[in-house]
């Protein structure tokens, strides 16, 4: 078995790209990504009969040059975007909401963006079922709403006397 192995280290090196892409699977940081590569040109001097040294010199170089050379730029692209740009819940601020049960400081339901959510008023408001609200904040699984702007049409204010 040993044997084997000595002479088809081509095996260990594709064990290691596996497993190293395992843990890339999970850690999504394009570490160990690198690191793979290198197993994988490593492997391939193995194939092709380079001695054991020449594969851990050419799986180490790879290697380094992909920490440094390739993973800062793959990291650049991949947070491309404003700092400041609005993900998740962080965006939903302003956004409409429909209430699907009446919504008070204590309890409530509504939709938002096609999903369903515990809903709260963001003060002294009672906000009936089918009403439209905005969006004020984010708690957890909790949005807090106020009611939406809306114009009174039959407002006696706009009438001429």
């Amino acid at each position: 078995m040993i044997e084997w192995f000595g002479e088809n280290l081509w095996a260990a090196w594709l064990s290691l790209t596996f497993v190293l892409l395992v843990l890339e699977v999970f850690m999504l940081d394009l570490l160990f990504l690198m690191l793979a590569a290198g197993a994988l040109s490593a492997m391939t001097v193995s194939l092709a009969g380079g001695p054991g040294w020449l594969q851990v010199v050419v799986g180490s170089v790879t290697a380094l040059l992909m920490l440094g050379a390739v993973r800062p730029i793959a990291l650049k692209h991949l947070k491309k975007g404003p700092h400041d740009q609005l993900t998740n819940v962080d965006r939903m601020t302003g956004m409409e909401a429909q209430t699907i049960e009446t919504v008070t400081a204590q309890s409530g339901l509504a939709e938002v963006d096609g999903d369903t959510w515990t809903a709260r008023s963001a003060g002294e408001y009672r906000i009936e079922p089918g009403m439209t609200a905005v969006v004020d904040s984010v708690d957890g699984a909790t949005v807090y709403l106020r009611p939406a702007p809306s114009i009174q049409w039959n407002d006696p204010q706009g009438q001429e006397a």
